[in-house]
């Protein structure tokens, strides 16, 4: 009788429980929010160029740049300097900032198309230790200069930095040394109409 009851019970549970899934009562909890985006290139691969002769430094790009193989959206192509699309250069300090995004585009908000972009990244500030309280860790060295190296081309791509993202790349509150699914998601959203 017990053994009735309790097949009973199991039954009725296992139905609700197919059911929620069936109509939609249940979600997944780890769906991505996409990274926030200000524009896009007019195409999906992307011609870069590394300029300098620091091997330390084109080493640091080409990690970050890899970074970027299995996003599902964007295709980051070498070629030479005149062709490029997205140069990337690295220099010894300039006036606090990690990166200075210069581009030639046009639109405006979210619209933004972009026909160049020229990135560069400090050694001086990519190369400082980094405290991630959240994370209690202190982060340095060349992990540091990829992780700073990637995010410039997550916004040079036309992600836009938001510490309200969890996971994200683009999250300066967390430490995160790859593309998050929302970041992949993000560059989806933005080139979803660009060929």
């Amino acid at each position: 009788m017990l053994k009735k009851q309790l097949l009973k019970k199991l039954a009725i549970t296992g139905a609700v429980v197919m059911g929620m899934f069936a109509f939609g009562g249940v979600t997944q909890a780890n769906a991505a929010t996409a990274s926030p985006s200000y524009g896009h290139f007019t195409s999906r691969t992307i011609t870069y160029h590394i300029n300098g002769s620091s091997k330390h430094w084109k080493k640091v790009w080409t990690k970050a740049i890899h970074k970027f193989d299995y996003n599902g959206t964007i295709k980051l192509k070498a070629t030479s300097k005149k062709k490029a699309k997205m140069t990337m250069s690295t220099v010894v300090k300039f006036k606090g900032k990690d990166a200075t995004l210069p581009y030639k585009g046009s639109g405006s908000g979210s619209k933004k198309v972009i026909k160049n972009m020229h990135l560069r990244l400090s050694q001086k500030v990519s190369g400082k230790q980094v405290y991630i309280e959240k994370d209690n860790i202190v982060v340095s060295g060349t992990d540091l200069e990829v992780k700073y190296a990637t995010a410039v081309i997550a916004f040079g791509l036309g992600l836009n930095e938001s510490n309200n993202i969890k996971g994200s790349m683009m999250n300066w509150n967390e430490w995160h040394a790859n593309l998050s699914s929302g970041d992949k998601l993000g560059l989806a959203q933005t080139y979803a109409h660009v060929k």
